[in-house]
């Protein structure tokens, strides 16, 4: 029933050989994911890509911690458009959680995240290609409280607060006729910024036994940062958000 609880926190902020010592046991968990990650910006686009995500993830329980890492990527580009433009779009995110289990009901947590979207958009006017990105990485914290749900498994709740820092290339808007320029915003910036953004992370995941080894995983999360880039003495923010969907399996070798 440990594994479970611990199986399960470990699983839920990120998705995730038996080695027998003489007084501990490490069990080695990896798992594989598929689904959608949504994002959100609407200082900087008109529209607000999906992406389809394949996860990977590897990890290990030894008495009451946990340790996970995992490795989301787009699979093929995503089609965006902007104003007049168009583009493709990736993204990836690197996860690494380090867990305490303080009993049945409740995990602690830590970590470091590292994400990127990358978009090369396509000017119509003269086919120019030109690539805009936006990188965040940092750590987070925070809790997971487990729900026995008998037969059907264990629901889980998180929700971590998330410090990180930003690097970011915006293509430059070309605006016409713009005879009385008004203040300049966010969705102004052009060239490449460096900030900070921090919020927080929460979401629900599910996991449902098939064997004691073989589980199904469903997590959904959301992201929610507030960003910040200080540019010729002015801060500018804007607000940012990533709603992720999976669905997949998780096998623990015992």
């Amino acid at each position: 029933m440990r594994k479970r609880w611990l199986l399960a926190g470990l699983i839920c902020f990120v998705s995730t050989a038996t080695w027998a010592g003489a007084e501990s046991k490490i069990d080695y968990v990896g798992g594989v994911a598929f689904g959608y990650t949504n994002l959100e910006f609407d200082a900087k686009l008109d529209s607000s890509p999906s992406f389809q995500s394949l996860v990977v993830s590897g990890g290990l329980l030894f008495d009451d911690y946990y340790v996970n890492l995992s490795y989301a990527d787009s699979v093929g580009n995503t089609t965006i458009s902007e104003e007049e433009d168009s583009g493709d779009a990736g993204r990836s995110d690197l996860d690494l959680t380090l867990g305490y289990r303080v009993n049945d009901a409740l995990n602690l947590f830590i970590g470091y995240k590292d994400s990127e979207t990358d978009i090369d958009f396509r000017l119509r006017d003269d086919e120019t290609l030109r690539r805009e990105f936006y990188r965040k990485d940092g750590w987070f914290a925070g809790a997971t409280y487990n729900i026995p749900l008998k037969s059907a498994g264990t629901l889980s709740l998180n929700l971590g607060y998330v410090d990180l820092k930003t690097d970011d290339k915006f293509r430059e808007d070309v605006e016409e006729d713009d005879d009385d320029p008004e203040a300049t915003e966010f969705d102004d910036l052009s060239g490449r910024h460096k900030g900070d953004a921090d919020g927080w992370s929460y979401g629900v995941n599910w996991l449902v036994p098939v064997n004691d080894r073989l589980y199904i995983n469903t997590t959904f999360k959301i992201n929610d940062y507030e960003e910040e880039i200080s540019f010729e003495g002015e801060t500018f923010s804007a607000d940012q958000k990533l709603t992720f969907f999976n669905v997949g399996v998780v096998y623990l070798f015992q």
